[in-house]
């Protein structure tokens, strides 16, 4: 059995010219690139993204999120793995949310050079490098969200 998880390279990794280093990680553990996109973000699509977020810590998170994302490009990944574990599975490669604090041997760990605190002082976004999907739920509804499908595949969590 194959399970799925949904990677969005951010646009500080496109900048950073790392994508490929990063894709590499993945398929070294095991995981097979599915399907690449790549979408420059527009408000609407960056807000029903971090909707929950917005929701739990307010107006200043949504003015940050427009500021530093809308107009900028990221691309979105499926990615799958024999087993039932992928969503974990990324989420433990990909590292804690803020990068100073991401032990080595992580993505954020290795390549982040960014942390929470230089971020919430700055009042802008951490810069962490990468999305990995949380839950089958949240792959669900970001694969229809950063890939426009309705019915591509079945996909199980």
């Amino acid at each position: 059995m194959k399970s799925y998880a949904l990677i969005i390279m951010k646009p500080d990794a496109l900048e950073s010219e790392i994508i490929e280093t990063i894709m590499q990680r993945f398929v070294d553990e095991n995981f097979q690139i599915e399907m690449v996109g790549f979408k420059q973000v527009d408000q609407e699509l960056i807000l029903t993204h971090y909707a929950h977020v917005v929701d739990k810590l307010g107006e200043s998170f949504r003015q940050m999120v427009i500021a530093d994302f809308v107009g900028k490009n990221m691309m979105p990944i499926i990615l799958s793995q024999d087993g039932e574990k992928a969503i974990d599975n990324a989420r433990a490669l990909t590292g804690a949310t803020d990068p100073s604090l991401s032990p080595k041997g992580t993505i954020r760990g290795d390549y982040g050079i960014d942390s929470m605190e230089a971020a919430n002082r700055e009042n802008r976004c951490c810069e962490n490098l990468i999305h990995c999907s949380d839950s089958p739920q949240s792959f669900l509804t970001e694969l229809k969200l950063w890939f426009n499908v309705k019915t591509y595949k079945t996909y199980s969590c």
